[in-house]
């Protein structure tokens, strides 16, 4: 099976001050154990629950939010129920996933979240969910949004259109954004020609617009692509899975953004379980949208939907 194999990617120096691990709690150094029979290092399984953070306030207002951060939905009750309404995606969405996250796996042996206050909270919430308040959650800032660079703040619309454009395409701008495209797949409304670009190019040619237009590094706001993203994605992950098979650890709870997972599940050499290229959902990863991974002797593989619903609340 042609599965994720670990990059060793060149990172700038900047980048690597900014994406050490930092523990919310020093962890004491592990106990030299003996390997059973049959349970070396090399046949251990890590499983990850790499999980969307919950709906936040520029969620709510349809800004740009990359490395730019909000806080999560207070929402209207304490745990979210199904139908689950858009308010109560953040907080009350990230305690419900995790009750039925930790009711369907069992107790998760390590967390970790991107280095945001969206993240950090979500993992957070989702922990009491699951009954796990005590254990300690560990911020990277490698697991951090797409960077947006210029157009971070600013509306949704305004950063998407120009990508689009970038590509070739024509937006009605006075159209309502899921206005229908002409014969020639032109003048839609902006959200109507995203999805044209998207199906054309691939996400990742997507992405590459979006580096194009959003970059401005001499402004000290560069963009990134799902090439960057994805490098420091899979360094990210690979260091938490080494630690965990080192540990005998064999379930870990990663919050990060949605278009960051994407660029990861969605990398030209990713495969599912059954040796297939992973399905991307048409819409985006949703929020508290889980994807399951599985780290096996430096490879990952993807289980299941990207970004699946299965821990919402059900009817």
């Amino acid at each position: 099976m042609n599965k994720h194999v670990i990059r060793v990617a060149a990172v700038t120096a900047a980048l690597l001050a900014a994406t050490t691990l930092t523990a919310v709690s020093a962890a004491a150094a592990p106990t030299p154990t003996t390997v059973a029979a049959g349970n070396s290092k090399a046949d251990r399984t890590v499983t990850i629950y790499l999980t969307r953070h919950g709906r936040t306030i520029l969620n709510q207002t349809d800004t740009v939010q990359g490395w730019s951060d909000s806080p999560l939905l207070v929402g209207t009750k304490p745990v979210a129920t199904a139908p689950v309404g858009r308010l109560d995606e953040g907080r009350p969405l990230a305690v419900a996933v995790g009750a039925n996250l930790g009711a369907a796996v069992g107790p998760l042996a390590a967390a970790y979240s991107a280095d945001g206050k969206r993240h950090f909270e979500t993992a957070t919430y989702a922990l009491q969910g699951a009954g796990q308040a005590h254990l300690t959650v560990t911020q990277d800032a490698r697991l951090r949004e797409v960077n947006f660079g210029k157009y971070e703040g600013k509306e949704n619309e305004e950063l998407w259109s120009a990508a689009v454009e970038h590509l070739g395409y024509t937006i009605d701008h006075d159209a309502a954004p899921t206005a229908p495209a002409d014969a020639n797949g032109q003048n839609g409304g902006w959200q109507t020609m995203q999805g044209i670009a998207i199906a054309q190019h691939g996400l990742y040619g997507m992405m590459a617009a979006i580096k194009a237009v959003a970059d401005a590094p001499q402004l000290g706001l560069p963009a990134e692509d799902c090439a960057d993203v994805d490098a420091r994605m899979t360094d990210a992950l690979a260091e938490i899975a080494a630690k965990a098979v080192d540990k005998n650890e064999k379930t870990v709870f990663i919050v990060s953004s949605g278009l960051s997972i994407s660029c990861f599940a969605g990398a030209p050499d990713m495969r599912d379980t059954t040796g297939a290229v992973p399905a991307m959902p048409a819409t985006g990863v949703p929020n508290l949208g889980v994807t399951k991974v599985l780290y096996k002797n430096g490879s990952f593989t993807i289980d299941g939907p990207v970004g699946s619903k299965a821990y919402y609340p059900q009817p």
